[in-house]
This record gives structure tokens, sequence and C-alpha cells, in this order.
């Protein structure tokens, strides 16, 4: 695990109703106390807070109003296996939002209601 289970807290906390790319956004090295973050780094630590999200009944994952099909390790690694190579690709963020991309966030509150990004 790359976030201990404080710091995944704060960013849980901090980031609950985010996009997609605002969550990427997070994801940089003076937020996790690094000196440097390469974009394979940032992209391991944005796909484990997805990862932890989903385990934790926090969000789910959907495209085009529809729900994800698969357990959680699938999606991730669904994910994982189509994200952009290199910065570039990720078109600042933009990738989020392109049907490329396998699907955006759904937070789901305590109460149940869903808050589609």
């Amino acid at each position: 695990m790359l976030f201990h289970d404080d710091e995944y807290k704060v960013f849980r906390d901090e980031l609950e109703g985010s996009s997609p790319s605002t969550i990427w956004g997070a994801m940089c090295a003076n937020n996790l106390n690094k000196i440097n973050l390469s974009f394979e780094g940032r992209k391991n630590y944005f796909l484990e807070f997805i990862e932890r999200l989903l385990k934790e009944n926090k969000i789910k994952l959907a495209k085009n109003g529809v729900f994800l099909e698969g357990t959680t390790d699938e999606q991730v690694t669904h994910f994982r296996v189509v994200f952009p190579k290199t910065e570039e690709e990720l078109y600042y963020g933009l990738w989020f939002t392109f049907e490329e991309c396998p699907g955006g966030i759904v937070w789901v509150s305590d109460d149940g209601s869903l808050d589609w990004t």
C-alpha cells in the first residue's frame, strides 16, 4: 500500500465529491510529501485511492449513466490497462471525460444517495 491509513483518510475526506480529474490533480509530490513523483507513481497513487474508495463503498464507477460491472479488482485492473502511458496523453486530466476512459466516479453518501461527477 502506498497510502498510510491516516494519509488516505485525509485525502478521502478532503476529496469527497470530487471528479476523477480533481483527484488526479491532488496526486502530486507536494500533497504526498514526496520530493519527486513520476507519472507512473501518480498513477499508482490514483488507482490505489480509487480502489480503496471502491472497497469502502464510498464510490461506484459508471459510464453513460450505467454502473460498471465486475469486481473492484477487475474494474481497477481495467482502468490500469487503458490508463494513458504519459502525462501528455492524459491531456491535463481531460482524458477522464473522453470516451476512452472506462468510467467516472459516483459518490455514495452515508444515506445511500448518489452524487454523479
